[in-house]
C-alpha cells in the first residue's frame, strides 16, 4: 500500500509540484514571520552584541533596556574596580545628537563614547581608517550603514555633531540600535563635548572579571560593595527583550502576523490535500471496492500528506533561511534571525496544519462510495 499511496503522489507532476509549492509558501510564511519578529528582537540589544570584551555590565538596578538606564559617575567607576574579582573596568557613554553635513543633510546619530587608552568598547570590525585614530581630537568613526545614511561619507570629511566640529578617521561594522540612527564611535572625552551632560554621565561601565572567578558571585560582590547591579550579556540581553516585549506592541503585532501565517498555512494545506484527494478520488474508490480497510486507505492519505508536508517544509524553510542570510551582516537594514529552535517550532506548526488539513482529504477517502469507479 505504501509503494501505491507514493505511485500515486508522485505520478502526475503537476499536481504534486502545485502540492509541494503550495505547502512550501506556507512554511515560508510561518518561518519567515517569525524570523523578522526574532530579528527586531536581537536589533534592540544592538549595543550588546557591540561590546564583547566585558564579562559584566554594571548599572542601575533600575535598568531594564538596554538603551533606557540611569547615568552614573565617576567615583562608582573607582568602586566598581576596587571590587574583590574585577580584572577591570571602564565607563562607556552613549547619547543621541544630530548630525549635520555641508549640504544641508541632517541625521539622528547614535553616539558611543569610549575609553581613549584602553578602547574598550570598540567596534565589532573596522572596515576602513584606524581604531587608534579615535584619540586624535574631534576623531569619529561612522558605522557603514550611516555611511550610507549620510551620502557616502569618506576619510577626512568634516561633520557637524550637535554643532561642534567633527572629523571622520574611520568606518566599522557594528550591529545598529532598535531606532536605526547613525553610530558615532568617539573617545569618552570628545562624547562629552558632543552631548553635555551633568555630574553623573557614565552609561555603563564595562568590567572583567579574573580569569577562574564566577560571574555570578562577582556581580554579587558588586552588589554588596557599590549597591549597583551587574549582569552578563546575556542577563541584560533578556531584560532587554522583556522589556520590548511588555512596553512596546511588537510583541502583539507581531503574534498576530505569525497567527495569521499559521491561518494561512493552515487554510493553504487544507484545501491542496483536499483538492489533491478529490483528483485521485477514484484511485480511492478503486482501493475500497477491492477490499482496502480504513485503516490502510487513512494510512495512506497520511503518508501522502507526510512526505508532501516534509518536502514543502523544506523548501520553505531553506527559503526563509536564504532571506535570513541577507540580514546576518551588522549593516544589513532588515534583520532576520532563524534559529534552530524557529525551525523546530515551524516543523511542528507545520506539520500541525498538514493533519489537520488531511482530516478534511481523510473524511473524503472514507465516505467515497466503491460504486463511483462504475460510473
Amino acid at each position: 500500500m505504501l509503494r501505491i499511496a507514493l505511485s500515486m503522489l508522485f505520478g502526475d507532476r503537476t499536481k504534486y509540484l502545485t502540492l509541494v509549492l503550495g505547502l512550501s509558501f506556507a512554511a515560508l510564511l510561518i518561518s519567515q514571520q517569525g524570523a523578522i519578529f526574532l530579528g527586531l528582537l536581537t536589533r534592540a540589544t544592538g549595543p550588546l552584541q557591540n561590546m564583547l570584551q566585558a564579562d559584566l555590565w554594571v548599572t542601575d538596578a533600575a535598568t531594564h533596556y538596554v538603551s533606557e538606564f540611569r547615568a552614573l559617575s565617576e567615583k562608582e567607576v573607582q568602586l566598581v574596580r576596587s571590587v574583590p574579582g574585577v580584572q577591570w573596568a571602564e565607563p562607556i557613554f552613549t547619547g543621541r545628537g544630530l548630525v549635520e553635513l555641508a549640504s544641508g543633510r541632517i541625521h539622528y546619530a547614535q553616539i558611543l563614547g569610549i575609553d581613549r587608552s584602553t578602547l574598550i568598547g570598540q567596534p565589532l570590525e573596522m572596515v576602513e581608517g584606524r581604531l587608534e585614530d579615535l584619540r586624535i581630537p574631534d576623531a569619529v568613526i561612522i558605522d557603514t550603514n550611516g555611511r550610507d545614511k549620510l551620502g557616502g561619507l569618506k576619510l577626512g570629511d568634516e561633520l557637524k555633531l550637535n554643532e561642534r566640529r567633527a572629523v571622520v578617521v574611520g568606518f566599522c561594522r557594528a550591529w545598529g540600535g532598535f531606532d536605526g540612527n547613525v553610530l558615532v564611535y568617539t573617545s569618552l572625552e570628545q562624547a562629552y563635548t558632543f552631548v553635555p551632560t551633568g555630574r553623573r554621565r557614565v552609561s555603563y561601565i564595562l568590567t572583567k572579571i579574573n580569569p577562574g572567578a564566577q560571574p555570578a558571585v562577582v556581580a554579587q560582590a558588586i552588589k554588596e560593595h557599590t549597591g549597583l547591579a551587574a549582569f552578563t550579556r546575556e542577563q541584560l540581553r533578556d531584560r532587554t527583550v522583556g522589556w520590548v516585549l511588555r512596553e512596546t506592541g511588537i510583541g502583539i503585532n507581531f503574534g498576530i502576523t505569525v497567527l495569521l501565517g499559521l491561518i494561512v498555512g493552515l487554510v493553504i494545506a487544507a484545501t491542496i490535500l483536499y483538492q489533491f484527494t478529490s483528483d485521485n478520488i477514484r484511485h480511492f474508490a478503486v482501493f475500497k471496492a477491492m477490499g482496502a480497510s480504513r485503516r490502510q486507505l487513512s494510512t495512506m492519505v497520511m503518508i501522502q500528506a507526510l512526505i508532501a508536508g516534509v518536502v514543502g517544509y523544506g523548501i520553505g524553510v531553506g527559503g526563509a533561511g536564504l532571506f535570513a542570510m541577507m540580514g546576518t551582516r551588522p549593516e544589513a537594514q532588515l534583520v532576520a534571525f532563524l534559529p534552530w529552535q524557529l525551525l523546530v517550532a515551524s516543523f511542528v506548526a507545520m506539520m500541525g496544519c498538514v493533519a489537520v488539513g488531511s482530516l478534511l482529504s481523510l473524511h473524503r477517502v472514507l465516505t467515497v462510495e466503491p460504486g463511483l469507479v462504475f460510473k
